[in-house]
């Protein structure tokens, strides 16, 4: 790997935006210091399409994506929205686990396969055991099994194991009923995979929103905060102790919240995933977002004017003035309800 590319150092670069005092500076003076990721993955996703031996229309399709979406990836170097896409590029390209493991950090910045996740532990043991056909074995082993999941996790079995021990087993899993067996034998270890989160977004809604009325009923302070309908069913799902978070869900709960950064990030790291990336155009321009709110007072709970709305709706006046595919896709996000993106 060329070490022009990646040579520059994230703390650097998040120095940098810190001293950005607006977003026109920021794209001036940090987008050039971060497209070369781009300029990586644009290379990287090249050489992987070109394995596959599949034409666009069917790679988008095994990727679910469009053909537009492709053709961004293939030749302006966009990079996926989410870590189930950087996922199933590494299944429908044959990539082993060690391989998949490199693209999820080295590409995408988040973390390696975990064996605590359901579609993690899913996609390893068809790594090492499905060579020839991954991608439509995890499918349908994933679709067979979640639900099940889901529906039978009793919430009161151990969670906390070890996540070696767990490594370790998985890695001996080497037939479909012994797998349907293993997950069946640990439903809440997964289900409790998230709970340090659960606990941790709960008590962020108790202590941020406005009328503490609302702290114990997600659906009024939804509907007195003007939350998305994906959201309000996000955080009932939390409450539910059933969800499955993904990265720019948690960056939007974060906003909604009214959390700051260093909160954002243990809301990602509870969530096993990496903190917000400064070299990633998008996690660049919320680190923007964060630190001048900070600065601004707008995420001060503590004071007088403190309004949980205030986030978002600054939130929303920043990303709008940025045009990037990830960012469009986000916007919907924390789009107020009489808002259309």
């Amino acid at each position: 790997m060329n070490e022009s590319i990646y040579g520059l150092k994230t703390e650097y670069v998040r120095d940098e935006i810190g001293k950005c005092e607006s977003v026109d500076e920021l794209i001036e003076k940090i987008f050039p210091l971060i497209s070369t990721q781009k300029e990586a993955w644009k290379i990287k996703i090249g050489e992987l399409f070109e394995k596959s031996g599949l034409t666009k229309k069917a790679f988008a399709a095994r990727c679910k994506v469009s053909r537009p979406t492709l053709d961004d990836w293939l030749l302006n170097g966009v990079l996926p929205r989410d870590r189930e896409k950087f996922i199933r590029i590494a299944l429908a390209t044959g990539l082993d686990e060690d391989e998949t493991n490199r693209l999820l950090q080295r590409y995408g910045r988040y973390p390696e396969l975990y064996s605590k996740s359901l579609e993690d532990c899913i996609c390893i043991y068809v790594l090492n055991n499905y060579p020839d056909d991954p991608l439509e074995k995890y499918d349908f082993i994933l679709e067979r099994i979640k639900e099940k999941l889901v529906n039978t996790s009793s919430g009161q079995g151990e969670w906390n194991v070890s996540t070696v021990r767990l490594d370790r087993q998985v890695s001996e899993i080497r037939s479909d009923d012994e797998l349907e067996r293993f997950i069946e034998d640990n439903t809440d270890v997964f289900s409790g995979a998230y709970e340090k989160l659960y606990r941790y977004v709960m008590a962020c809604i108790k202590s941020n929103c406005l009328d503490r009325k609302y702290a114990d009923n997600v659906h009024e302070m939804a509907l007195a905060q003007n939350w998305s309908s994906s959201l309000t069913q996000c955080v009932s799902a939390i409450r539910r102790r059933k969800w499955y978070p993904t990265r720019n869900k948690i960056i939007s709960l974060g906003l909604h919240l009214s959390l700051d950064h260093d909160q954002i990030d243990k809301m990602l790291n509870l969530a096993h995933m990496e903190p917000l990336c400064a070299k990633n155009h998008f996690e660049c321009v919320v680190i923007f977002i964060l630190e001048d709110a900070s600065l601004n007072d707008i995420i001060n709970t503590d004071s007088e004017d403190f309004d949980p709305d205030d986030l978002c709706r600054y939130a929303r006046d920043i990303l709008g003035q940025v045009d990037i595919p990830e960012i469009r896709t986000f916007l919907s996000e924390i789009a107020e309800k009489d808002d259309e993106w």
